[in-house]
């Protein structure tokens, strides 16, 4: 050590975020996607038809709710049964026509689908 020079103890050491041990973040899975909706006629009236991909995204729920864009603070939301379909494009969901009039929302319309 040089001599004449008195070492300076009990200063606490500043340690910067980004040199300290990250905490392990939970993955948090995606509770709600957005697809377009479409009508077809061999589906029943409150089911819903997802492809396996958005069916496993959501977790596999049993039900779904379907939140069509309507304005501000206008959505309009309804609880669809759950069928998958292998046939069914990715990024799409099939429900009967009636109740696409009901939601009041037209075919390729892109709507937010929740697990219920």
């Amino acid at each position: 050590m040089a001599e004449g020079k008195d070492v300076e103890r009990g200063r606490k050491l500043l340690i910067p975020p980004f040199l300290t041990p990250q905490q392990e973040k939970k993955e948090q899975r995606k509770t709600e996607r957005r697809v377009k909706i479409k009508a077809s006629e061999d589906v029943e009236d409150g089911v819903a038809k997802l492809p396996p991909d958005i069916h496993d995204a959501l977790d596999k729920p049993a039900e779904v709710e379907i939140i069509a864009p309507g304005g501000s603070s206008h959505e309009k939301k309804k609880v669809f049964r759950v069928v998958v379909s292998d046939k069914i494009p990715s990024g799409e969901i099939y429900v009967s026509s009636n109740e696409l009039r009901a939601l009041g929302v037209a075919e390729n319309t892109v709507v937010t689908v929740r697990k219920k």
